[in-house]
């Protein structure tokens, strides 16, 4: 499924309570040729992705306020956004995020701290797969879930 704006850059939401973690997010994906939104809740997000829906998202389970997992399920009811990769970002890995990024209906799965070069790989991939319609896609949560 190709973006739903025609854009010339990938639009990324980062959605990230710590405002570091999004400077750093945003310096690794704009680097690399990405246009980022930022929101620092599920509130934010969800009006963002609503007035100009990205083409992923990158969002942190451990949200104060509506958690990372209800913004996530939240995403997914917005019309626009169907198809649209979610990567969920939390760590260390244990099976109980394992579950709730599933719960939560996210492409991926990144631990934190973030590897710069995994992000990339696993962002590059759900992108991909989409402007091809391969989405979505568990052997992703795969990906990048061993990869760390």
């Amino acid at each position: 499924m190709p973006p739903k704006s025609p854009r010339y850059r990938p639009l990324v939401l980062v959605i990230d309570e710590s405002r570091h973690t999004r400077a750093a997010l945003r310096f690794y994906l704009v680097n690399e040729g990405y246009e980022v939104d930022e929101a620092a809740n599920g509130h934010a997000a969800f009006e963002s992705a609503t007035v100009n829906p990205p083409d992923l998202v990158l969002i942190d389970l451990n949200m104060p306020g509506p958690s990372g997992v209800l913004t996530a399920q939240r995403l997914r009811s917005i019309q626009q956004m169907d198809g649209t990769p979610i990567v969920a970002c939390a760590g260390p890995d244990s099976q109980a995020y394992r579950d709730a990024v599933r719960a939560a209906g996210c492409d991926a799965y990144i631990t934190k701290p973030i590897n710069p070069a995994v992000l990339m790989r696993v962002v590059r991939s759900l992108l991909h797969r989409r402007s091809v319609g391969m989405m979505p896609s568990s052997d992703v949560t795969q990906l990048a879930s061993n990869v760390l």
